[in-house]
């Protein structure tokens, strides 16, 4: 039935209706069967927890009791299913031509069958690319004698045929060249009918005959081998076509030049020949985006805005989000209508509606529906799933990934675990320019995302037409709609009591001032067969009972909420992968927890930071002995060992972790926490915290190494560095906080190949620190932190030569900057935090140090006083 709905929905034929109509149909049977599914493993199911025979006798009596007449109820509903399926039965004899035609599909995605394709830019809808079309133009013309792609890559209405086209029709373009053709290419590509489009093209721009014939990709290959030429290949969608088209074209040495424009940026890095070649068409900045904008809606005023119009016109190119296209189709409908603040006022408000609908706007819908019908039916309901946050939401990689996975859009492989299939989507989704980024860690990867308002009115409308999510309360629901997945936004008042609750399977609140307990028990109650409640940052103080009834649930989220404790009938959900507890006031878990055997990922601890990071800002929480019974996890993180030694012996048990995080480690751990960590072979995250701040960390030699590992945080003293840690060589950062080591642990570090970030805090106790001449290759950010009695910091030449962001804070007797940081060329950001008053005074405007900084764009000094920071700017631009 999911193929079935996969290939109909959307059809554009003459039937398109009656195929509608039979595709709600078929969701709804699905639904059906889902339901009935569901409903059956809840009544059959009977918990085991009881370890007395006698015990276990009665509870099993009792749930029989209790179940049986559900139980019969559900043969009534597969009656009813069966008679459904047998009245689609007649409809598909029907409407057999129709159905008997899915559209074509590739052996990656389910392709699109044609649309019109979205009109280009004009020469004057291209603006902020000057620099970028500077450097294109070069690389054409440059004289290499050699065959030489260039790719054009942005997201669909970024303008990249119109930044091409501006280049490519200029005759000093085309005139160095002995031809030149420009193709379109389908999504789904027909490579004959390319070769000969290229080829009639071709002769075309020299007027020599065109033999129209078969086998055209030989007799493109013999027409051009002897020539110099140029083409344009529009929209290439994937890397199996660029791999077909690329045949026709000769790899001579004549200065023949290929251009590629793209969504994908995988697409783009294969197809150009060095990553220097790949042009990167980005949103427009606001700047370029209001000219742009202006330019379009008052042609007749030389680009020029009435006062009273300039706050609603800022407001409308807001939502474009730099988006030439949406930009320029938006100011062109606004060009024709009333000059009216009210009137443009109520366009603002109806823009949504304008994009999905059949007006001009719905240009814009066009070139995002390529995008969206390219992609494979998991990915469709990846992307789709970002239409339960609101605007300008930026939801954590993690936690969307998380998602997917408890909605089994992503499940695990042979070779991948359902987590890592995930990110693969949301990597996918990214790199096809889908999917915004909002802030990337410091190793590249994205921490957070979300899509373009733009993009975020097209997937809630196709959302709608999928019947795949509803947000309340801004959307209309009947009573008899089936929702699956049910976001609430700001309010939930007169959500109780609604029908439709009793389907949905996922359901999010977000952005919630107030939600009132009894309303919140009466939905909770309505739910029923839920497997994902979200309720991060939710305004709830106690964990609502009645959630441990949704038996199904396999993602719990209340992260940010204030909860503090956890009821025992936890152990009721027996399904849960994922439960998050982050910055919750919870501290202790129950023993219960230890039931959830397909727990894969369990977050409990909370970080308190006033001003800076303490050795007591993290705060985790106690479990009970017995956490090797869970033996599904991948991430845990951070639980409270103290004088229980037994946990750190039944860690061994955990191979599948990813993320380990420990606080509470004494004296005498450190045998078994390393026999542990030897079991890990998978570690990715090692966070260690010693009980007070005076303990010694205890980390003896590992044999065997968790050699994947990419982050490590050791917190506490220690005698030494353990000498294995030099040999990871996929740490990517480590942090060592109040280490108080005698000597500088920076020799133990210097060689590791893939060290980005470093985070030194009060590890070292000596006057001088010194980064080794050829050492940090790769560090990008460098943290040192609270040493009392470091006055030198030196920098031989060639360390740190990639070093990004420095950041120093309390180091009261560091008075001159480090020597050799003038040298250390890609600074981009230095921070500095309650340095002493007279270091500062020499990185000032006329200050001694003041030389060494000033390749340095941004510095900001922030000092600590008894209410708040005060701030200065250092940076070179501000003073002058």
């Amino acid at each position: 039935m999911k193929v079935f709905i996969e290939e109909h929905s959307g059809n554009d034929d003459d039937k398109r209706l009656l195929l509608d109509q039979v595709v709600d149909q078929v969701r709804d049977i699905a639904y059906d069967i889902e339901d009935v599914l569901e409903e059956f493993i809840i009544h059959s199911q009977s918990y085991k927890f009881h370890n007395h025979r006698i015990s276990r006798k009665l509870h099993s009596f009792s749930h029989n009791l209790y179940h049986v007449f559900p139980l019969h109820g559900i043969s009534d509903k597969i009656a009813r299913i069966k008679m459904s399926i047998d009245d689609m039965g007649s409809q598909h004899a029907f409407l057999s031509t129709g159905l008997s035609s899915p559209r074509p599909s590739s052996s990656s995605t389910n392709r699109v069958r044609p649309h019109p394709v979205s009109p280009p830019l004009l020469d004057d809808e291209t603006v902020g690319y000057e620099n970028e079309k500077e450097i294109f133009t070069h690389q054409l013309l440059d004289g290499q004698k050699r065959l030489v792609t260039l790719a054009v890559v942005g997201p669909g209405g970024s303008g990249k045929t119109a930044f091409v086209n501006n280049v490519f029709k200029k005759q000093v373009i085309t005139g160095r060249f002995d031809c030149h053709a420009w193709v379109h290419v389908s999504p789904h590509l027909k490579a004959e009918e390319v070769f000969m489009d290229l080829l009639k093209q071709f002769c075309g721009s020299r007027k020599h005959p065109f033999d129209d014939g078969t086998n055209t990709q030989t007799k493109l290959l013999k027409y051009l081998s002897r020539k110099r030429f140029i083409v344009v290949l529009d929209d290439i969608w994937n890397q199996n076509d660029w791999d077909v088209i690329k045949e026709g074209f000769p790899n001579s040495s004549r200065s023949s030049r290929i251009i590629v424009t793209t969504r994908s940026s995988d697409v783009a890095s294969v197809c150009a020949s060095s990553s220097t070649r790949v042009h990167i068409l980005n949103c427009l900045g606001w700047l370029h985006a209001l000219a742009l904008f202006y330019r379009k809606a008052f042609q007749d005023m030389d680009g020029q805005c009435p006062p009273e119009l300039k706050g609603c016109s800022e407001r409308i190119v807001k939502r474009c989000e730099g988006l030439p296209l949406a930009i320029v189709a938006v100011g062109s409908a606004l060009a024709h209508k009333p000059r009216l603040p009210n009137e443009w006022e109520k366009f603002h408000n109806s823009l949504g509606c304008e994009i999905t609908g059949d007006s001009n706007l719905s240009v814009i819908s066009n070139a995002l529906l390529l995008g969206y019908m390219d992609l494979s039916t998991n990915l469709k309901s990846c992307f789709l799933y970002f239409s339960i946050f609101p605007e300008d939401y930026s939801v954590d990689r993690g936690r969307i990934t998380r998602l997917w996975v408890a909605e089994q859009f992503a499940v695990g492989t042979d070779c991948l675990t359902a987590e890592e299939v995930a990110e693969d989507y949301l990597d996918e989704l990214i790199q096809r320019n889908l999917v915004h980024v909002s802030n990337y860690d410091f190793d590249g990867k994205p921490r957070n995302c979300r899509v373009l308002n733009l993009v975020l009115t097209f997937i809630t409308n196709k959302c709608k037409y999928e019947n795949f999510a509803s947000i309340f309360p801004r959307e209309s629901t009947s009573q008899n709609q089936r929702i699956r997945r049910l976001s609430v936004h700001s309010d939930c008042t007169g959500l109780s009591g609604k029908s439709f609750l009793s389907g949905v399977r996922s359901m999010f609140l977000l952005r919630l001032l107030q939600i009132s307990p009894t309303d919140f028990k009466k939905i909770l109650c309505e739910l029923k067969l839920a497997r994902v409640l979200d309720l991060q940052g939710a305004p709830i103080t106690k964990f609502p009972k009645d959630v441990t009834r949704l038996t199904l649930l396999r993602h719990l989220n209340f992260r940010g909420t204030k909860i503090n404790m956890i009821p025992t009938s936890i152990k009721k959900l027996s399904y849960l992968e994922t439960l998050d507890l982050k910055q919750t006031d919870v501290k202790e878990l129950p023993k219960e927890i230890l039931h959830l055997h397909n727990l894969r990922h369990l977050f409990a601890y909370k970080y308190n930071v006033a001003n800076y990071v303490v050795f007591d800002s993290v705060q985790g929480v106690t479990i009970s002995e017995g956490i090797g019974n869970l033996t599904n996890l991948q991430k845990l993180s951070m639980i409270k060992v103290g004088e229980k030694v037994r946990i750190l012996q039944e860690l061994k048990k955990l191979s599948k972790l990813r993320k380990l995080g420990l606080t509470g480690l004494e004296k005498g751990h450190g045998k078994e926490l390393s026999a542990s960590v030897e079991r890990m072979p998978h570690l990715r995250t090692l966070n260690l915290c010693s009980n007070t701040k005076e303990e010694f960390l205890e980390l003896g030699e590992l044999r065997n190494r968790p050699l994947e590992l990419e982050r490590l945080y050791l917190k506490g003293r220690l005698q030494q560095l353990p000498t294995w840690i030099s040999s990871l060589n996929n740490l990517l950062k480590i942090g060592l906080k109040w280490s108080k080591m005698s000597n500088s642990s920076l020799q133990a570090l210097q060689r590791l190949p893939n060290l980005m970030e470093l985070q030194l805090v009060d590890c070292f106790i000596g006057g001088e620190l010194v980064f080794e001449a050829s050492s940090f290759k790769n560090l990008k950010i460098l943290l040192i932190e609270d040493f009392a009695e470091l006055h030198t910091v030196v920098i031989r030449n060639g360390a740190m030569p990639d070093v990004k962001q420095i950041s120093l804070r309390k180091c009261p007797g560091v008075m001159i900057f480090p020597l050799g940081m003038n040298n250390l060329a890609k600074v981009e950001e230095l921070t500095l935090y309650d340095m002493a008053p007279k270091f500062i005074a020499r990185l000032r405007k006329k200050g001694e140090d003041r030389a060494m900084v000033t390749h340095i764009p941004v510095i900001h000094s922030f000092t600590l006083k008894p209410q708040s920071w005060s701030f200065e700017n250092l940076s070179d631009s501000f003073l002058h």
